[in-house]
């Protein structure tokens, strides 16, 4: 039977899903859930990546790929990947090196796969019309950077890199102006420890507008990781000294989990900044601390 990937549109965003089926008009059955984790659990190192029992094989394709429905499945990839075409596909493969898609024409699916940036001044995963299911992505300065059409779910971001003597500024999730992007269940952790530089984690998940507006962002039913070294465990992308810093709509934030920490609010100055609740669309709702109190406000 072959796996197809499709490209559908769900309200205002858009996403690729997997189906099982041969192609031929039988039965299709999308898939999202991530099996291997534990119910009430979020993913871990455990639950995401290459599955167990898969063998990977020396990978010796390309590492620019330009041809529409390449596949790279059960493979160990020891390069940089840009995909320069529509319909690819990364399953039960490890990559060390970063991968990117460039063009708005094409789109990466991802999917039960170990991305390790490494020590790379890049992003682990971007830019666009990318989806990643059930990884476990690390290193890099972020495990995603998106700037339009993406979905993350049941998937385990953390540990982004900085060398010593750099000032880089790390997150597990970035967007510098984006529209159409789904956070969905993941474990964000941006947990590397600052340097004597001052390079280290700004947020697990952070949003801001100097690049470009900000619009139709979903993020939902994720654990924001404490650490006393991060500034905040979230920025949610209003700051009126950035560019676009006040075009922030429809940023939906809602059934989160935000862990207390050693700081009781989740990192060093708080758990969230520069999230408009009046912006037009946006929606706070139903978030949580880890100790199961209700997080009314994102001025907590």
């Amino acid at each position: 039977m072959a796996a197809l990937t499709a490209f559908v549109a769900v309200g205002a965003g858009a996403f690729w899903y997997i189906q099982s089926g041969s192609g031929d008009g039988g039965s299709t059955e999308a898939t999202f859930a991530n099996d291997r984790k534990k119910p009430g659990a979020f993913p871990d190192a455990a639950s995401t990546g290459v599955r167990d029992g898969v063998s990977l094989r020396a990978y010796d394709g390309p590492c620019t790929i330009e041809d529409s429905g390449y596949v790279i499945d059960s493979r160990d990839v020891r390069c940089p990947l840009v995909i320069k075409a529509s319909d690819v596909v990364i399953r039960n493969s490890k990559v060390t090196g970063t991968v990117k898609v460039e063009g708005r024409e094409n789109s990466l699916l991802i999917e039960d796969s170990d991305i390790d940036g490494g020590e790379a001044y890049l992003h682990t995963v971007g830019f666009e019309n990318v989806t990643v299911l059930r990884s476990d992505l690390k290193g890099g300065q972020s495990g995603v950077n998106c700037y339009y059409n993406c979905l993350v779910q049941d998937s385990y971001l953390h540990d982004p890199f900085v060398p010593e003597g750099e000032d880089w500024h790390l997150n597990a999730f970035l967007s510098n102006g984006g529209k159409n992007i789904k956070l969905i269940g993941n474990t964000l952790a941006c947990n590397r420890p600052t340097n004597a530089a001052g390079g280290g984690c700004t947020s697990n998940a952070s949003i801001f507008g100097d690049l470009g507006p900000n619009s139709d962002y979903t993020i939902e039913g994720n654990l924001f990781v404490a650490s006393d070294e991060m500034s905040y465990c979230f920025y949610g992308g209003h700051d009126p000294n950035k560019k676009y810093g006040t075009q922030a709509e429809r940023i939906v934030i809602k059934d989160n989990v935000f862990q207390r920490g050693s700081t009781g609010k989740c990192a060093s100055f708080g758990a969230v900044t520069s999230y408009n609740v009046a912006g037009t669309g946006n929606v706070w709702q139903n978030n949580k601390w880890d100790d199961g109190k209700p997080f009314d406000s994102p001025a907590q």
